[in-house]
Parts: structure tokens; C-alpha cells; sequence
């Protein structure tokens, strides 16, 4: 490409841009503050799920960004030989900028050898939304002078700010408002597009990824086998599920199939595993796992019906925001879910020597949880010789004590609005830690 079309190119590309800025409702994402505390000349790779807000992100990071988007087909003729004439069409078009942005490079060949140049005068942002494909590229080429960083759909905090509604709750009034909204970030998800096109834009964006990002970039030829499995996988979201078994109940023949098929999806953003804890490191990587979806709108269009399951899409929220905590703030976090023959926790939480357990039901009063459920977390908090539990609720709060230990139950709303924040640090509120 030449300067000439590259100019043109970038002029429409930041006059879209913009518009875009300035006529919707742009929320600080959470994210933000990890990003700008080393915001330096190198590169500072955003991956997650595609749609996930990381062009917008990576566009109003302080200072004026040379950004370019090479999933738009006009940049279809830019190779890697371009790069030269690429910053040139920038300097000529607006003079200086302060960062550059590379928003889903990988659609570029060879395009690890473009940042490697560039990272040393300008903090270069790349995007993408595959993390296999750009961490290898990260290993080869950009030798550990780089810093990484995964973006998910809206927290509830950043929901709420979208929405333009306080968390701060005083009054009944404010408390109904807040629940009101709970109800429908778990309806509706956390995709910023999908809050303005509902849920055909969210089935379309499930099968965008799962062709895009999985069946495009991997060359999977079973297509069919492929869609299987990524619905098999959504429809046990927050239950257990081992490759063998899915190898089973979709009778595919060969269980590294299944293998790979699972590592696609999750290298694309589409679900998660979350390991089985155990004590010996081996039995980690062995055990079976369970499976969490990328955002609770998405199941609710994808999945006929699964409104009803509200305890599974409230656990499901519970570990997105937890794997938030773990990608914004303490990368060292360890997520598990426990489970022997008496029974299971939800989630396990390990960090610097501290554990926190979680268990999630779908419960209104102290009437209406399970026994069987804080048995269970009574039992292993034993076991870990931890204190204090939690029991993340619908709309129970209260304490259960037994033998000097405490279960805290906590609404749902009140633990993604505060708790998750001050997980192993109750000092520090969410205003304290909240970066935009």
C-alpha cells in the first residue's frame, strides 16, 4: 500500500472512531489503571473476547494515539513491508501522536516483527482477541519486552456506570434500583454493543467468534463437530465436564480432538476452565474441571430457557468477576472449585498464602438455603483451616456460625458492587481501588 492510501485509511478510520466516541456513552473501564501504571515505550499487548471494548479501550489512553484497525477491509493489501510508509501516512496526517494502536494486528503476517520496531519509540498497544495465536507470536519474537493484558464484557460496577446508576446504595429505593439492574446485567450481559441490540446481536457474536476465531484461524475442518462441542460446553456452563466424557456424549472419535477443540475455544474467549483442587499438583492437571461461559447475556441467547437457572448463571457471574480480579488486579491469583465424595465448594480462592472459599446458591432467605450447601463449605473450611466462608446469595444477608467458624452471606449485588475488591485486603474499599 502506498502513503496515499494509507492516509485515507487512517482518516476514515479515526473519523469513525470518533463519531463512536462521541456519541456513545463511554464507560472508564476497570482494566485502565493496570494499563497506565506502566504506559511506557514498549508493547502492551490487550487480548480478550472479541467485542469486548478493547479498540476503545486502547483509543482513550491519555494522549493522542495513531490508531489502526486491520480488521477493516480497506487495510486487506497492507504486508509487513508497509510498516515505513504506515508511520509516514500518520505523521503527515497528524503530525505527532503520542502511542500507537494496532487493533487486531494478527491479521497481518509477520506482524511481531512491525511491533518489535516500534515498541522502542512509541508504547505500541496491540489487540487481538486470540491468545494463543499472539502468545506464541509473544514468545518468539517480542522476547519478554512486552506486557500483557486480558479485557473482559463490563463488570457490574462498569455496568452500572453505563447505565448511569450510582452504586452507592442509601435508601430502599436506591437498593431496588440496584437489584433491578443486577437482574438485567445477568439477562443481558456485559458486551457494551449487545446493551443497545439485544440478543440477536449476541447470537451473531457467538457464532462470529466461534468462526472467526476459532474455525478461520485454526483451519478446522469438522465444522460441525466444532459447534457441537462449543454448545455441549455452553450448556454445562458452571457443571463439570471432562473430555472424555464430551468425547462420549457427541461420539467424536478421538479425545485429543476433543482436547484441542476445547483449547481453541478458550484461546478465543468463549469459555473457561476452572481445575479441580487438590493438595498434589499432578491431580490438578488430571481431575476433571468445570466450564464457565464468557458473559451470562450470551447463554441467555444462545440457550433456550436458561433464565430459569438462575443459581447456574449467578455462579457463572461470580467467576467472571473473580477471573476480573485476577486479570485487572493480582495476575497471581489461583481460581479452583473443590470437590470430593461428600460433597463440593464452588470456588477456592488462593493468593500469597491465603485462601478464600465461595459458595453460590440462589436464595432469597436463610429459610431457603440449602443445608447441604453450608455443610459443605462448613466442612472444607475445616479442611483448609479457614474461618471465615462466603455464601454469595440472591438477596440473603446475614451470618452463620458454627465450631468458631463464620459463613458471611452476601447478595449477589453487594459482592460484585464491594467484596470481590477487597478479597484479602477488607481495609481497601471499591472507591480506593476503583482505577478509570
Amino acid at each position: 500500500m502506498n502513503v496515499e492510501e494509507l492516509k485515507r485509511v487512517l482518516a476514515d478510520q479515526w473519523d469513525t472512531l470518533s463519531r463512536k466516541l462521541e456519541r456513545e456513552n463511554i464507560v472508564g473501564r476497570e482494566l485502565k489503571g493496570r494499563i497506565l501504571a506502566s504506559f511506557s515505550p514498549t508493547a502492551h499487548i490487550i487480548t480478550g473476547p472479541r467485542r469486548s471494548g478493547k479498540s476503545v479501550l486502547s483509543a482513550t489512553l491519555p494522549g493522542r494515539p495513531l490508531y489502526v484497525n486491520f480488521e477493516d477491509p480497506a487495510m486487506a493489501g497492507f504486508a509487513i513491508g508497509d510498516y515505513r510508509r504506515l508511520m509516514q501516512a500518520g505523521y503527515e496526517l497528524f503530525g505527532q501522536f503520542d502511542y500507537v494502536v494496532l487493533d487486531e494486528v494478527q491479521e497481518v503476517e509477520g506482524w511481531e516483527r512491525m511491533v518489535s520496531v516500534l515498541r522502542d519509540d512509541y508504547p505500541t498497544v496491540v489487540t487481538g482477541s486470540n491468545a494463543r495465536l499472539l502468545s506464541r507470536e509473544f514468545a518468539t519474537y517480542l522476547t519478554g519486552r512486552y506486557l500483557s493484558y486480558t479485557l473482559l464484557p463490563f463488570s457490574f460496577r462498569e455496568f452500572l456506570t453505563y447505565r448511569k446508576i450510582e452504586p452507592d446504595v442509601k435508601t430502599t429505593r436506591d437498593e431496588a434500583l440496584i437489584k433491578r439492574a443486577l437482574t438485567e446485567y445477568i439477562e443481558r450481559g456485559g458486551f457494551p454493543e449487545a446493551l443497545h441490540f439485544g440478543r440477536e446481536y449476541l447470537i451473531n457474536l457467538y457464532n462470529d467468534i466461534i468462526t472467526r476465531d476459532v474455525i478461520v484461524r485454526y483451519g478446522v475442518r469438522n465444522v460441525r463437530e466444532l459447534k457441537e462441542v462449543a454448545f455441549y460446553l455452553f450448556s454445562n456452563f458452571a457443571g463439570r465436564f471432562t473430555y472424555s466424557k464430551t468425547k462420549n456424549a457427541l461420539g467424536i472419535g478421538n479425545i485429543e480432538t476433543v482436547k484441542n477443540y476445547v483449547e481453541y475455544l478458550e484461546s478465543a474467549y468463549l469459555i473457561f476452565e476452572l481445575p479441580k483442587f487438590s493438595f498434589k499438583p499432578k491431580e490438578v492437571v488430571r481431575s476433571d474441571k468445570k466450564v464457565y461461559a464468557v458473559d451470562t447475556g450470551m447463554l441467555n441467547a444462545v440457550l433456550p430457557k436458561v433464565s430459569e437457572n438462575i443459581g447456574r448463571l449467578m455462579e457463572n457471574a461470580v467467576f467472571l468477576e473473580l477471573l476480573r480480579f485476577k486479570y485487572y488486579r493480582r495476575p497471581g491469583l489461583e481460581l479452583y472449585h473443590y470437590r470430593d465424595a461428600k460433597g463440593e465448594v464452588d470456588f477456592v480462592v488462593r493468593d500469597k498464602g491465603e485462601t478464600e472459599l465461595i459458595q453460590v446458591t440462589y436464595a432469597s432467605g436463610e429459610d431457603e438455603v440449602a443445608s447441604r450447601e453450608v455443610e459443605n463449605l462448613f466442612r472444607v473450611m475445616k479442611l483448609f483451616r479457614v474461618k471465615t466462608g462466603t455464601l454469595v446469595t440472591w438477596d440473603y444477608s446475614g451470618e452463620i456460625r458454627r465450631d468458631r467458624l463464620t459463613v458471611k452471606a452476601v447478595p449477589l449485588w453487594r459482592w460484585l458492587l464491594n467484596f470481590c475488591v477487597k478479597l484479602f485486603n477488607p481495609k481497601r474499599n471499591f472507591q480506593q481501588v476503583n482505577a478509570n
